[in-house]
């Protein structure tokens, strides 16, 4: 790969032949088109491949948020998207090749120097109504009572995912509705902090799993 340093012409973005230009954070390269190979993926290939597809699936839906959860400035240039991806296939996807599944309590969706959201739970408190609670413990360096809790919920069932946000540390809890759709569906959550600067971040910390009820039918009269 070459850096092009831009001419009377400018960069180029596509291919010509068998170059590629492109960008990536301001900087315009070039590289050659890889070569197709005849040789068959190994298993191992196989199943690094499965694994990755695996973890897209189940993160591109938040990238923007991972690009904020992992900003660390020391990371120098891997997104945070990229960087979630690499440590959720390292940590977070068990089992063997093609039967992979995701292990939640191991999924990370922010890593930073701010004290994280300590003893985490995920409960339902009324039908189509959860709370999320922590210890509002807070300090001068590390843990500061203005720091934002970021919550995100994902639905098993249906392979969907949501973010809530807008609740201080100090509170020690977040109200969350969700729609009466999810009834009997199986959740689970996330909760990550967010210093006022909106670039320091706490690790994210897993909150639990629970299946949703629905409305309890009356017992019936006598």
């Amino acid at each position: 790969m070459a850096v092009f340093k831009k001419g009377i012409n400018g960069a180029f973005s596509g291919t010509i032949g068998n170059t590629v230009g492109s960008s990536w954070r301001h900087i315009d390269y070039m590289r050659s088109l890889p070569k197709p190979s005849k040789k068959p993926a190994s298993p191992a290939q196989l199943a690094q491949r499965a694994k990755f597809a695996l973890a897209v699936s189940f993160l591109r839906s938040i990238k923007p948020l991972l690009n904020l959860g992992f900003s660390d400035k020391m990371r120098g240039k891997q997104t945070g998207y990229n960087q979630a991806l690499k440590v959720m296939i390292a940590n977070a996807i068990v089992g063997e090749y093609p039967d992979f599944t995701i292990d939640y309590a191991n999924v990370v969706l922010a890593q930073g120097g701010l004290n994280p959201a300590p003893s985490a739970v995920l409960e339902q408190t009324a039908p189509g109504q959860l709370a999320l609670s922590w210890e509002p413990i807070t300090n001068k360096y590390t843990s500061f009572a203005d720091d934002e809790a970021v919550v995100v919920v994902y639905n098993v069932s249906k392979r969907f995912m949501n973010v809530y946000d807008g609740i201080e540390r100090s509170v020690g809890s977040m109200d969350i509705a969700v729609p009466s759709s999810f009834e009997g569906d199986e959740l689970v959550a996330w909760v990550f902090m967010v210093h006022r600067d909106g670039e320091k971040t706490s690790d994210s910390v897993f909150a639990g799993t629970l299946v949703l009820a629905g409305e309890t039918e009356p017992d019936p009269e006598p």
